[in-house]
Order: structure tokens, then C-alpha cells, then sequence
């Protein structure tokens, strides 16, 4: 588990940090069919910050976002299940525990001179001007496409996820596991341009556009080529098949073939 509680040593800012997990989670996957990498973020956040206390708040009761909870114990001892037997409690109740875990941490009177709030929630925009009129900076992440305007504006800084960088990565991740599923089935096949799109587009059930967008972003970078051969009876349609690079792509640390498989 990260060591989060050690008194501040390192000379960096010290940060609580308190993250709305259904936020995150039901985000990636509704506008960018991505699964978070909460790990991957405190890492992120450890470079520029001691992070004094880490909490994660969320609903834990649905199957999908249910088997993220044991990941995200290991990470910290604050994960906050919010589900309620109570009639009529909704997704508000995981915002009004958050809200509370953050005025109660002003109250304790701590020396935390950042607070970073992973949410997109309009409803958060009220704490954070507080907290910014006790001279706290206040840095929010939120999904893009589920980040309030107001939210944005109210914090010190923000941070729209996944990066651009990060959602490129994903999709080629997943044009990479397709081409090497075909390879291993038949290593004599060349997979053709547009079937690849169609097939990892329906298969993970993301958006055609993204697929290709990042299949031309690795064609441009020299790690795919795209070669032509014609078909039909009289050779009169033609074809485009794609030819991978698979050692460029491993020097460069963009494929493993153990972990994909």
C-alpha cells in the first residue's frame, strides 16, 4: 500500500485527495469505452505532490464496477462504499459523502495546501470556492464530455481525462491485440484496412472514427504499412492490406505480446 500518512518530508505540496469513482468509472466507459487507471494517476499525482490522504468514494453494488473494489483497497484504506439500503437514494448520496469528508477534513484544522477532487460534478463547484477562500488550491480532473463548465471555472486548475495521449494508447492497444488475434489464428492472412476497423470496432464496441483515427496515427508513424492487391475476376477491385511492424513496435515499447495475449 502507498505510504500516504508520513509526515511531510519531501518538500513537495502536501495534497488530500478524494476521488468520485462512479465519476471516473461510468464516464471512461460510457463516452470513451476506457476502464481507469487509478494507479497509473497517483503516480502521476506522487511526482508533484506528497499526498497526505487519499479517499475513494463510490457505489460499489453493480457486478461491472464491483470488480474495481479489491484493485482500489490495495491502493488506499479510505475506499468508501456508498450504496444504501435506504428508498430513494440515488448517485446525490455518493456526492453528499464526499462533500462531508471534505468539510470535515477543513475542520480538523490540517496543513494540506491542495486539495484534488476527481469529479465532473456541478455540485462540487460550492466546496471548491470555499475551499479556495481558505487559501487552498483546488485542482479538479473530471471526464471529458461529463465535466461541468461551472466546476472548470471554479477551480485554481483542471485537468480534462484521458489525456490525449492516453485514449491514443488505448485504441491502439486494441487494433494491436486484433492483428496479433489474426496473426496467431493464420500468419499468412494480412488483415485488410476497413475489416480491421469494422472488426475492432464491433468487437470492443467503440466508435469506427476513433478506431481509425488511431489506425492512421501508427499507418503515419511508420508502424503499420499499407500495401494494395487487387481481386475479382478480372482484377477489377482492390484491396488494402495492412502489414505490422511487430519489432518497431516492441523496441519502441508499444507492444508486449505476453501481457496482450
Amino acid at each position: 500500500m502507498f505510504e500516504f500518512f508520513k509526515k511531510k518530508t519531501s518538500g513537495k505540496p502536501k495534497a488530500a485527495v478524494f476521488v468520485d469513482y462512479e465519476h471516473w468509472y461510468y464516464g471512461y466507459h460510457n463516452k470513451v469505452q476506457m476502464k481507469p487507471n487509478v494507479e497509473e494517476w497517483i503516480d502521476e499525482l506522487k511526482q508533484e505532490y506528497e499526498i497526505h490522504k487519499l479517499y475513494i468514494f463510490g457505489d460499489f453494488s453493480e457486478p461491472k464496477i464491483g470488480t474495481e473494489l479489491e484493485k482500489l483497497k490495495v491502493l488506499t484504506d479510505h475506499v468508501v462504499h456508498t450504496a444504501s439500503t435506504k428508498e430513494g437514494v440515488d448517485k446525490d448520496f455518493t456526492d453528499i459523502m464526499i462533500l462531508d469528508t471534505i468539510y470535515r477534513s477543513m475542520a480538523e484544522k490540517n496543513n494540506d495546501e491542495v486539495y484534488i477532487l476527481f469529479t465532473g460534478d456541478a455540485h462540487f463547484t460550492k466546496v471548491v470556492e470555499y475551499l479556495k477562500e481558505k487559501d487552498k488550491k483546488v485542482i479538479i480532473y473530471g471526464v471529458k464530455f461529463a465535466f461541468s463548465n461551472a466546476l472548470k471555472s471554479a477551480a485554481t486548475s483542471y485537468v480534462e481525462m484521458p489525456r490525449q495521449e492516453q485514449e491514443r494508447n488505448h485504441y491502439n492497444d486494441l487494433i494491436l491485440i486484433s492483428l496479433d488475434r489474426l496473426r496467431t489464428k493464420n500468419a499468412s492472412r494480412k488483415p485488410s484496412y476497413w475489416k480491421t476497423i469494422e472488426s475492432v470496432a464491433s468487437y470492443n464496441r467503440v466508435s469506427k472514427s476513433r478506431v481509425k483515427t488511431a489506425l492512421d496515427g501508427m499507418i503515419n508513424q511508420k508502424y503499420i504499412e499499407v500495401t494494395t492487391k487487387k481481386t475479382g475476376r478480372n482484377h477489377e477491385y482492390t484491396q488494402q492490406l495492412l502489414e505490422v511492424d511487430w519489432t518497431q513496435l516492441k523496441e519502441d515499447g508499444l507492444w508486449q505480446q505476453s501481457a496482450a495475449r
